[in-house]
């Protein structure tokens, strides 16, 4: 199993941190909710021994939304990660097990930037509009 990345593991965070901040009106799937939830507390867990990495993973359940305290969880998680290969590899589990539940969807009701990881499927009944957004025939 690959080793997760700060960014991966933040993207994952910020989503379960907008259900928490309730901008995510529902995590669709009841696996990955509590794959979130799982992941979220081993994080606030690790985090506990250091007040400011703990300050930031509270400020991001306030603000979500705020690039600024994602920027801080990801710097403290690749700091915890670098030092801890035990740590990255149950998080990395965790993230596997998550993968294999299913659907990993989060219904997102907001306006500005949302941050999500893995492949993205945007679907509307009449317009969706998204940001960089790259359109290529299938296989190409």
């Amino acid at each position: 199993m690959d080793a997760i990345s700060a960014a991966a593991i933040t993207s994952l965070l910020i989503n379960y941190g907008r259900h928490l901040a309730g901008v995510a009106s529902e995590v669709v799937d009841e696996g990955v909710r509590q794959g979130l939830r799982a992941l979220w507390e081993k994080v606030r867990d690790r985090f506990s021994s250091d007040p400011q990495a703990s300050g930031a993973l509270d400020r991001l359940a306030e603000q979500p939304g705020n690039q600024r305290r994602q920027a801080a969880v990801e710097d403290h998680l690749d700091e915890v990660l670098s030092a801890d290969a035990d740590f990255a590899a149950s998080l990395s589990e965790l993230v596997e097990r998550m993968k294999a539940t299913g659907r990993h969807d989060i219904q997102v009701r907001d306006s500005g930037a949302v941050a999500i990881g893995g492949n993205v499927s945007i679907k509307g009944t009449r317009q969706v509009a998204g940001r960089d957004i790259t359109i290529s025939a299938p296989g190409k």
